[in-house]
């Protein structure tokens, strides 16, 4: 069973009766238990609970996913996907934990340099033209 993470880890919420259109920018980090999209832009953490639904781009020191995201993560830690996971989208991440149960679908590239962005990952290429539109 996994924790639910504490308001002093998380101070940022979007309640699960919320839904959020638009940027979101931050130096902290949040918690979505709701709806949320566009993008998320911060060097903190993002977790998205059981009851959170994403649809994003999103781009963060470490990710936790417990409920639904569709879009691109970019982070230069972690990305967790615990057994209620489900996503859909490329991932580019120093490092990678996914527990049994959990469904992904899309691309990785994994490791000490891939969220660097040094010009010789082909995801990362994929992910940023994606986010500019480019097909």
């Amino acid at each position: 069973m996994v924790s639910v993470p504490s308001k002093d880890e998380y101070p940022t919420v979007i309640g699960a009766d919320a839904r959020f259109n638009g940027e979101l920018a931050f130096d902290g980090s949040v918690r979505i238990d709701g709806s949320f999209e566009a993008s998320i832009k911060t060097p903190g953490k993002v977790f998205v609970s059981q009851s959170g639904k994403v649809k994003a781009e999103i781009e963060a020191g470490n990710v936790t996913i417990d409920g639904s995201v569709e879009g691109n993560v970019i982070t230069e830690g972690r990305i967790q996907l615990n057994a209620s996971c489900k996503l859909k989208g490329d991932v580019i991440a120093a490092k990678m934990q996914m527990a049994e149960g959990a469904s992904w679908s899309g691309r990785c590239d994994v490791g000490p340099g891939a969220s660097k962005g040094d010009g010789k990952s082909g995801a990362m290429r994929l992910i940023a033209d994606a986010a500019a539109g480019k097909k």
